[in-house]
């Protein structure tokens, strides 16, 4: 059994779902090829396969690894799971964690170099369409993450090691920022950048954040993947 990469552009909640993973399968939770990442927790889980939250895209390559690429034809006994957020609602996120403008992050996310020198949001995200991946919407999961979890565990062929119910509750927005308020120098990078990431948790966003010029042309620059992944909405301003 090969681990399990959590993969999805920055913001989009790769390491809310790494954890909801990693928790209810009992694995560690790692970056990319075992790196460390804020999802990085439970090295005392039982082996042999982890949780790997990484930021990467498929690429055919003559390794497996390759920048923030991979191949999936060599990817051997692995399994992926695919994250996709609104990307709105990663603008707005992006902009507040790093922070850049407005301007400056959708010029990065429309033109790149990305965030940590990812391609364009639309060539990252659309090139993992048409892959037979599980492919999770970070709103579906916000919605109703008992249910999407369960899901994409019977997705993966993967059985749950704890009861879901308890899953969720304990990797929950609320309890998260609860535990980085009081413990938040025990995780990786530290309380600041942990409760920087645990900003709000919410969606919908972009609709008070974002000037109405930019969510439009938003909506014309991403048509495509948005009216794809079921985020095509106009303005409400409009």
């Amino acid at each position: 059994m090969g681990d399990i990469l959590v993969c999805g552009y920055p913001r989009s909640g790769n390491v809310w779902i790494s954890r909801l993973l990693g928790d209810a399968l009992d694995r560690p939770v790692v970056g990319k090829n075992g790196a460390l990442s804020l999802a990085t927790g439970g090295k005392n889980r039982p082996g042999p396969y982890r949780i790997m939250q990484a930021h990467v895209y498929p690429e055919p390559s003559k390794q497996f690894w390759n920048g923030n690429r991979i191949d999936l034809e060599r990817g051997g006994d692995r399994k992926y799971v695919f994250v996709v957020r609104d990307p709105r609602d990663v603008l707005v996120s992006s902009a507040a964690f790093w922070g850049w403008s407005l301007e400056e992050t959708m010029q990065k996310m429309v033109e790149g170099p990305g965030p940590q020198g990812l391609p364009p949001w639309r060539t990252f995200v659309e090139a993992w369409f048409n892959r037979r991946i599980p492919s999770m919407r970070y709103e579906d999961f916000h919605q109703d993450a008992k249910t999407q979890l369960a899901n994409l565990l019977d997705a993966l062929k993967e059985q749950p090691r704890k009861p879901l119910d308890e899953v969720v509750y304990r990797q929950s927005f609320d309890v998260m920022r609860a535990e980085m308020e009081r413990y938040g120098d025990t995780y990786p990078f530290g309380r600041d950048a942990q409760l920087r990431h645990l900003r709000k948790g919410g969606t919908g966003e972009w609709e008070t954040e974002l000037p109405l010029h930019m969510a439009r042309l938003a909506l014309t620059l991403w048509k495509r993947p948005l009216t794809i992944l079921g985020y095509y909405q106009e303005p409400l301003s409009c």
